[in-house]
């Protein structure tokens, strides 16, 4: 792709100058707003919901496992990242903020550089400009979310794309995997991605040829991720495990158009409806959300549009960004919140007229880079529930905002005296809209934002702090099994067995097969001198919720802990038969049999565990007492040595009786 207009003289010795003042911008205002969020907001620094997912495995990055042995939520890309800069700054550091926020500033740069070459020197500035302002951006890089890193990536595609019409066809291969990584930062970055590809095809000669390459260098990492889920436990799955589910809240009758949790019950009573139907693993429950979203949508077309059309409203304005499951945790406690420009409805209003412009201004290679830009925004703005999966589409539509600005400065007279008026007049009315908009959004309690700094409050051990916190969610949502649970746990921490086994009974009322609360109660009902109860909780939940593994499963833990080995291997079974890939489950089951003097029925469950993992230590252990009762000492040596190098604690007793006949 040729540059519009070539340099002026002495303008290679400046080049660096406009690039240097946006990254400097940029930077600017994403470390003032970070260093103000990190004093004032607690999810910085204990998150909850997605960020205390990324960080539990971000710490687990940072201890060496670099693949989990167990289902994710979230692709691995932004687990790798964050638990990288963990492990060279510290888990409790502001470095992984400094570090986004320097990413953010390069995404300005890269998408400056990009309009330049597409549009000229002026709309790359006024491009860079918004991009080193745009607020939702800015707002999702001072947080633990993986929006900055799809954003960085989605520029680096754009760029590299650019470099790679001007080559051989090989070249391809390096958009191409950018496209790959950032589908495994988010996996709708992969509809994104591979549309910002199709330029590739503008080439005169050869040009199928490099559209193959980026989409075969695209699909290395993602197939890679892809492998690696097909063998854990928790069923075949690609890039995540509730994909299927955030599309059916995005796209189902209860949702209300914003980005949360549907109005009522919290997110894992959503959950449980595949639970109930049937749906066990992960990879089940990802289909059975897809095909409910899909039938929904075809079969009411009008009101799937209607959503649509809620949701686009609620994209544009300044509150969907600052409810993006976190509710509106920076609403009021961010000064810099009231002055942030570039909001989703500016850049919109921009990037429109803008596209229109790439369209009918200079010829087929613009026409198909602007085709590429909106047909990437629409998978996101139709199925993608959360502004922090749309902040990539910033990528497709700052170049085209700049672009528009643009035209409207070169053409600023004729509009002044034409449409001057009107257009100020919908800006005015826009950011007035905007900034007075809701700042609260209708959220279950999952996003209360009350019940989100209770959690953070307690992880930070302000203890006092969040129980004030969760009795406030309670005034608003009385009865709620979530928030009790919570306060539950609130009050074992400061030592009130008493009140923690209150309120764990009253989440149990308000929803008996809460297995959550049933594991919560098992632990602090004997503490407050009711442990008589625990048994009959139990029972009640494994006829309220049959197909519930984890009731079961639970429950024979329970027993087993209690030295009720007899009474546990009915259940553990149970668990076992409805979840077959659980280690846990066969395990325990494995122990039961053990502990009531059935070793032969107990050695298989044993030795399947270790085929899947060869380093289990309860499966190791047991293995060494099945191989003992049947008079094997050399394997049950072994076996009992390779325990006790897994960390059981039992293990060296029983090597020294695996040694001595």
């Amino acid at each position: 792709m040729a540059i519009p207009e070539k340099p002026a003289c002495g303008e290679g010795r400046r080049g660096w100058a406009a690039p240097a003042a946006l990254f400097a911008a940029a930077l600017s205002v994403r470390l003032a707003v970070a260093i103000e969020a990190w004093r004032s907001v607690p999810f910085l620094r204990a998150p909850v919901v997605d960020g205390a997912e990324y960080f539990i495995r971000a710490r687990e990055v940072a201890a060496g496992e670099w693949w989990s042995t167990k289902m994710e939520i979230h692709p691995p890309l932004y687990g790798w990242f964050a638990g990288t800069i963990l492990a060279l700054f510290g888990n409790g550091s502001f470095a992984l903020y400094a570090v986004q926020a320097i990413l953010g500033a390069a995404t300005a740069v890269l998408l400056w550089r990009f309009t330049r070459l597409l549009a000229g020197p002026r709309a790359a500035l006024a491009a860079g400009g918004l991009a080193a302002v745009a607020w939702p951006a800015v707002f999702q890089e001072a947080q633990a979310s993986a929006a900055g890193l799809s954003l960085f990536l989605a520029a680096a595609v754009l760029n590299l794309a650019e470099w790679a019409t001007r080559g051989r066809p090989l070249r391809a291969l390096a958009p191409g995997l950018a496209v790959g990584l950032a589908g495994i930062a988010h996996g709708m970055m992969l509809a994104f991605g591979l549309v910002l590809l199709l330029p590739l095809l503008e080439r005169t000669r050869r040009g199928a040829l490099a559209a193959s390459a980026g989409v075969a260098a695209a699909l290395l990492p993602v197939l890679a991720v892809c492998a690696h889920n097909a063998g854990l436990d928790d069923g075949a799955y690609a890039l995540q495990a509730n994909v299927g589910l955030n599309v059916w809240i995005g796209n189902n009758p209860a949702a209300d158009g914003f980005p949360n949790i549907p109005q009522g019950p919290p997110y894992d009573d959503v959950v449980d409806r595949a639970w109930r139907a049937g749906h066990l693993t992960s990879a089940e429950q990802d289909r059975h959300f897809r095909a409910q979203a899909v039938s929904w949508a075809v079969s009411h077309p009008f009101r799937w549009l209607a959503l649509v059309g809620r949701r686009a409203l609620g994209t544009w304005s300044a509150a969907e960004v600052d409810s993006s499951m976190d509710a509106g945790i920076f609403h009021e406690a961010l000064a810099l919140d009231a002055a942030a420009f570039a909001r989703w409805w500016l850049l919109a209003a921009l990037a429109l007229p803008g596209a229109v412009l790439l369209w009918r201004g200079a010829g087929e290679k613009r026409r198909l880079w602007a085709a590429a830009a909106v047909a990437a925004g629409l998978p996101l703005l139709l199925l993608v529930t959360s502004n922090r999966y749309r902040v990539p589409l910033l990528a497709a539509m700052v170049p085209a905002a700049g672009v528009a600005l643009e035209a409207a400065w070169t053409r600023r007279r004729e509009l002044a005296s034409r449409a001057g008026a009107g257009l100020a007049a919908a800006a005015v009315a826009g950011a007035a809209l905007s900034l007075a908009g809701p700042g609260t959004p209708r959220t279950g309690a999952y996003c209360d934002r009350d019940m989100l700094l209770g959690a953070s409050r307690a992880e930070l051990g302000d203890l006092r702090a969040a129980e004030s916190h969760f009795r406030s969610a309670l005034a608003r949502r009385p009865g709620d099994p979530y928030l009790l649970l919570m306060l539950g746990r609130v009050h074992s921490r400061a030592g009130a067995a008493g009140l923690a086994a209150d309120a764990t009974v009253l989440a149990l009322a308000a929803r008996p097969s809460y297995v959550d609360a049933l594991v919560q109660a098992a632990l602090l009902l004997p503490a407050a001198g009711r442990a008589r109860e625990v048994e009959p909780l139990f029972r009640a939940a494994l006829v309220a919720d049959p197909s519930d593994p984890r009731i079961p499963g639970r429950f024979g833990e329970w027993l087993l802990a209690q030295g009720r080995p007899a009474d546990a291997v009915a259940p553990l079974r149970r668990a076992a038969d409805l979840q077959p890939r659980s280690r846990g489950y066969r395990a325990n089951l494995g122990l039961a049999l053990l502990a009531t003097g059935r070793p032969a029925e107990a050695e298989p469950l044993f030795l399947s565990v270790l085929e899947d993992d060869p380093s289990h230590s309860d499966a190791l252990f047991g293995a060494a007492e099945c191989a003992l009762a049947r008079g094997d000492r050399p394997e049950a040596l072994r076996l009992a040595r390779a325990a006790l190098d897994a960390g059981h604690p039992a293990a060296g007793e029983l090597v020294e009786r695996a040694s001595h006949p």
